[in-house]
């Protein structure tokens, strides 16, 4: 069975490897054997192999955080899915291999009229969006802030934020953004500038902001805090620019703004995942969300994806064999 398996913790070229893994034992009670359609080489995996991710797991083994799977069979006792099902993989079990057994209980069944590629990226990006949204109780109408909106988190920050009736204040580094944002339903997009922020002040007026998200870190923390009114909360959840998140402390004290580092596997959200990958599935199916293209390719070929990852980005890994 093939995988892709972290063998030491370090640069990932050299501790990920294309590996013949024996099969996994048949499922017992109340669990189920998965063929892995696609799954995702994304950033958060890197950090996975290099050791510095929340979850550091025994050596060797597969990795990756999310994908999308197909029901092989079922153990004794499974009532939740049946072979043949479409299903999101959860946290915990590491996608990178051709099949792989999970708890019954812990999969997200979606429909087949969403797309292998879209499914495989359901369970990270829409879920941090979705749980970021819900940091605050914020009433009807209450702006949020957010930087790396053309993201895959941000796209789906702009959604989930305009179906929990929040309006969005969206940062982006490249002005040709704008216009496609706002037709995702964005309703404020401007490109970092020194200007920006009084822009942005102009825009809203006098209207609080009490919620923002980073995605960047280093200095482009500064926009966001500048953006921010008295008492709010500033949320890092990514280190785009690679630099530390070291907001100014002074205005800190100034605005009386909270800082928190996220995760999205932390204790409190976890039993939140599974109902947010279901929307998250809900919305693609509607065409409420589109989560951003990816290339594919097979899992066999892992050096070049790892190698075009590191030049454009995300893409997908084709982890079924009798695909062409």
């Amino acid at each position: 069975m093939l995988a892709i398996q972290l063998t030491r913790f370090g640069e990932p070229e050299k501790s990920l490897e294309v590996a013949d893994l024996p099969e996994p034992p048949a499922p017992a009670a109340g669990q189920a054997l998965i063929q892995v359609e696609y799954a995702p080489l994304d950033h958060h995996d890197l950090l996975l192999a290099q050791g510095v991710y929340p979850v550091r797991p025994e050596l060797p083994t597969a990795i990756g955080n999310e994908g999308v799977g197909t029901v092989v069979s079922v153990g004794p006792g499974v009532t939740e899915v049946r072979p043949g099902a479409r299903v999101l993989l959860p946290f915990g079990v590491f996608s990178w291999s051709e099949r792989v057994v999970a708890e019954a209980a812990d999969l997200t069944v979606v429909d087949k009229s969403i797309s292998l590629e879209q499914a495989a990226m359901l369970t990270i990006n829409p879920v941090t969006a979705g749980l970021l949204v819900g940091l605050r109780d914020l009433p009807a109408g209450s702006w949020v802030v957010q930087n790396a909106a053309n993201s895959g988190v941000g796209r789906s920050v702009i959604v989930f934020a305009g179906e929990r009736g929040l309006r969005t204040i969206n940062i982006v580094r490249r002005a040709e953004l704008v216009s496609e944002l706002r037709g995702l339903g964005a309703d404020i997009v401007v490109a970092d500038s020194a200007d920006a922020g009084a822009r942005v002040r102009e825009a809203v007026g006098s209207d609080p902001v009490l919620l923002g998200f980073d995605g960047v870190s280093g200095t482009a923390t500064a926009l966001l805090l500048d953006v921010l009114t008295d008492g709010a909360l500033l949320t890092v959840y990514g280190y785009l620019s690679g630099r530390p998140f070291t907001p100014d402390p002074d205005v800190l004290r100034a605005k009386n703004i909270t800082t928190t580092e996220f995760w999205m596997y932390q204790d409190e959200f976890l039993p939140r995942l599974p109902a947010l990958a279901a929307e998250s599935a809900q919305l693609v199916a509607a065409g409420r969300l589109v989560l951003p293209s990816a290339p594919v390719y097979k899992a066999a070929d892992f050096p070049k994806a790892l190698a075009y990852f590191r030049e454009h980005g995300k893409v997908l890994l084709d982890f079924n064999p009798l695909r062409a």
